[in-house]
């Protein structure tokens, strides 16, 4: 059983033996000292839980010696004011020097509940101080982390004001940079920039006015005051960015250079198919047919790479409303289901029944799950698709999008790959003509633009699961 230790401090007899009276019982333990600092001492000593001040130890125009208290041994305890009736200025003084409560002398009421309370608010205060603590321990060791990176990372709070900054940044941006404007500091702008304005989500390229670009990603923390600050670590894309300039230079290049000649193919193999050029045999018209299906692939892998092109560079812009998931499902579930039938494959779709709307672009987030849908359907012979949708409760509510299959699965020592630009899993027993390796890829860009997650589970031989997650809308 719990015991409580209460210390009075003062030299009134009367009031000291009320107070023992009232508080004799089992799980209580009482104790008189002098109201001076070897009286402090003595209820530390003791073991005090609370302490009992006597405003008599003071001048009336003195608070509770908080300070002296706490030097003294007594470093969390709650600490209850004892006066007078008429001293309503004490009662107001002690409070605003760090009591928990008061009580009034001589004692006529029981002081007991009152006690109770005040123990019970400085065992919340004691967790809290504890709390901020680990929050203060936490944030240190963030920082010394921090501090040896060569990349820069930052602290800003909602104001945009620049709270902390690590050598590598200093480096890039001066010393003393500390309470000045971010986006003048890093941008040499005179309004906040568009990431800060807009609250973009969690990662953002940009190039910085030493001429670098970057890729940021950032996390809201909070200080042990309970202040919301965001932290954010830059990584020097710019090598990465000048090869990807060439990438995206040739890209456009050739796609445009192949546009040219497919129109033509195009064009001819209609008129071909219209018998325009002359009676077909029934083999010509075969072999056109295989012309033209091959022209639609290259067609749409051409597509793919403008807008791999587009996404994978940040060149492209999504058109943000609060939608329902059903209504962004229902905008690919028809094509899905018929070429799930074409293979003889059952597709389930199962969403939560009152599920909190997205903030999203319709057009791609629809464009993921086809591609990752498609996917399952191309590598699944037999068996069934499902995609389901529902509520996870972690980051203040996401929204999860499943997508699993009973397919040939993904090997373990390609299942971290399969994300990577043009990476194609090869396997001897299936061969699949259509893709370039685009469509994962382009899909976890356009969820990390959403400031989500894209992830896969599979075995092989067993199937395969493709979830992403967003955020929901808050309203």
């Amino acid at each position: 059983m719990k015991v409580y230790r209460i210390a009075y401090l003062g030299d009134d007899g009367e009031t000291a033996l009320g107070l023992e009276t009232a508080l004799k019982g089992d799980g209580l333990r009482f104790m008189r000292a002098s109201g001076d600092y070897q009286g402090m001492e003595k209820a530390a000593e003791f073991g005090a839980d609370i302490v009992l001040w006597d405003r008599d130890n003071m001048p009336p125009e003195s608070g509770i010696p908080l300070e002296q208290i706490r030097k003294s041994g007594l470093t969390r305890q709650a600490v209850v004011a004892v006066l007078r009736p008429e001293d309503v200025q004490g009662a107001i003084k002690s409070l605003a020097s760090g009591a928990s409560d008061f009580i009034y002398k001589p004692i006529r009421e029981d002081p007991l509940p009152r006690i109770i309370a005040a123990l019970n608010t400085g065992q919340k205060q004691r967790r809290i101080d504890w709390c901020n603590r680990i929050i203060e321990d936490t944030n240190d060791q963030v920082k010394g982390i921090l501090a040896t990176l060569t990349d820069p990372a930052y602290i800003v709070s909602p104001e945009y004001q620049i709270l902390w900054m690590n050598r590598a940044a200093e480096e890039i941006f001066g010393e003393g940079q500390r309470g000045g404007a971010c986006h003048h500091i890093f941008y040499d702008r005179t309004e906040p920039c568009e990431v800060c304005a807009r609250n973009k989500g969690p990662r953002w390229r940009s190039t910085l006015k030493n001429g670098k670009s970057y890729r940021f990603i950032s996390a809201v923390v909070r200080n042990s005051k309970g202040e919301v600050e965001k932290l954010a670590v830059g990584t020097d894309i710019t090598p990465d960015r000048e090869v990807g300039t060439i990438h995206e230079t040739f890209i456009a290049n050739v796609s445009h250079d192949l546009r040219t000649p497919l129109a033509a193919i195009d064009q001819y193999v209609n008129i071909l198919l219209e018998g325009l050029g002359g009676e077909l045999t029934g083999d010509q018209r075969k072999y056109i047919e295989v012309i033209r299906r091959s022209s639609f692939r290259l067609h749409n892998l051409i597509e793919n790479l403008i807008d791999a092109n587009k996404i994978l560079s940040g060149d492209f812009k999504l058109k943000m409303e609060v939608l329902d998931v059903q209504e962004i499902l229902d905008v690919v579930l028809p094509r899905l289901q018929s070429q799930a039938e074409d293979k003889g494959i059952t597709m389930q779709v199962q969403v939560t029944e009152g599920l909190q709307p997205v903030y999203a672009d319709k057009t791609r987030i629809a464009q993921v799950v086809a591609n990752l849908a498609g996917n399952s359907i191309k590598f699944t012979e037999e068996g069934m698709l499902q995609i389901r949708a529902g509520f996870m409760p972690r980051d203040e509510g996401r929204i999860i999008v499943s997508v699993e299959d009973t397919g040939i699965g993904v090997p373990k020592e390609d299942l971290g790959k399969i994300f990577d630009l043009f990476y194609r899993v090869e396997k001897d027993k299936v061969y699949v003509e259509e893709g370039a390796g685009l469509g994962l890829a382009i899909s976890r860009e356009i969820i990390r633009a959403h400031g989500g997650t894209l992830w896969a589970e599979s075995m092989e031989g067993m199937g395969s699961a493709f979830h992403f997650s967003i955020p929901a809308y808050k309203g």
